[in-house]
């Protein structure tokens, strides 16, 4: 009866353990990001390797937390940079009305096919004399009319 006695009381105490594990993996999976039923039953059953396992686990959480929060930096960077975009494009000015036989007999107006001239390669941002669209002070030629680039220090 005794030997009875010792047997159930350990397996009620190794219940009881387990049953701690599985509330210790549940909190720690819990604040980390994962399924908590998942880390009930892991707790339960792999103890303190499972538990040690979830401590050592990267927090999802946090990660996507910094995830949302460079993507928000992102997005506000491009709209700020879009902004000054638009505040560097060069404003048309109207030009008066010309007689429709003058727009038909004069073509359009365009600066030679001349290599454009600058000081100096530089990292800053250019406009095209050609088209005004802005680019890095490092190209060759520009993106969207091919009007060469030529460099005085080259």
């Amino acid at each position: 009866m005794y030997h009875l006695l010792s047997v159930s009381s350990a397996m009620l105490i190794s219940f009881l353990i387990g049953l701690l594990f599985a509330a210790m993996c549940a909190i720690v999976g819990r604040q980390k990001g994962y399924s908590t039923a998942l880390c009930i039953l892991l707790g339960f059953f792999g103890r303190l390797i499972c538990l040690l396992i979830l401590i050592l686990l990267p927090d999802r959480m946090q990660e996507q937390y910094e995830s949302d929060h460079l993507k928000q930096e992102l997005s506000s960077l491009r709209q700020r940079m879009a902004e000054l975009e638009q505040a560097l494009e060069p404003t048309p000015t109207p030009e008066p009305a010309a007689p429709a036989a003058d727009a038909q007999a004069a073509p359009p107006k365009r600066p030679p096919d001349a290599p454009a001239v600058f000081p100096a390669r530089t990292e800053e941002v250019i406009a095209c004399p050609r088209c005004g669209r802005h680019q890095k002070g490092n190209r060759d030629s520009c993106y969207a009319c091919g009007l060469p680039f030529r460099y005085e220090q080259e």
